[in-house]
């Protein structure tokens, strides 16, 4: 009777030692998680500031090229110098719009690790043939 006991208690020591594994396992997967996710956070708030700043400077220069084509067609003189603030001011914006874009793009894949991380624990529980 006592051998049945102790091997009773063996066998929920062994299955207390894999559930303990596999909550530390799974406690490292969230603070993964969760180191990505403020990541991601950061990288998602750059990204609006640089928008915010693109989008600016192309109402910035719409409304300058709009008050030029104003004064021009009223005073029809040189305003070289403010049709190039708009055309800078807009050739700004496009330049960062194209460089936000191309971030999106070239960006790393959210949650990369984590996912990669799970795979390989996935790989490591299958039974091996």
């Amino acid at each position: 009777m006592a051998e049945a006991d102790s091997g009773t208690g063996g066998l929920l020591g062994s299955a207390r030692r894999v559930g303990s594994s596999l909550l530390a396992l799974l406690h490292t997967r969230v603070e993964l998680f969760a180191v990505e996710l403020q990541e991601e956070k950061l990288r998602a708030i750059r990204l609006l500031v640089w928008l915010s700043v693109a989008v600016a400077l192309g109402v910035a220069g719409i409304l300058v090229a709009v008050g030029v084509l104003g004064l021009f067609l009223w005073q029809r003189a040189g305003y070289a110098g403010v049709i190039g603030l708009a055309v800078a001011a807009l050739t700004g914006a496009a330049a960062l719009l194209w460089m936000i874009h191309r971030r999106i793009l070239r960006g790393p894949d959210p949650f990369a690790a984590t996912v990669a991380e799970i795979g390989k624990d996935l790989e490591c529980l299958r039974p091996r043939d």
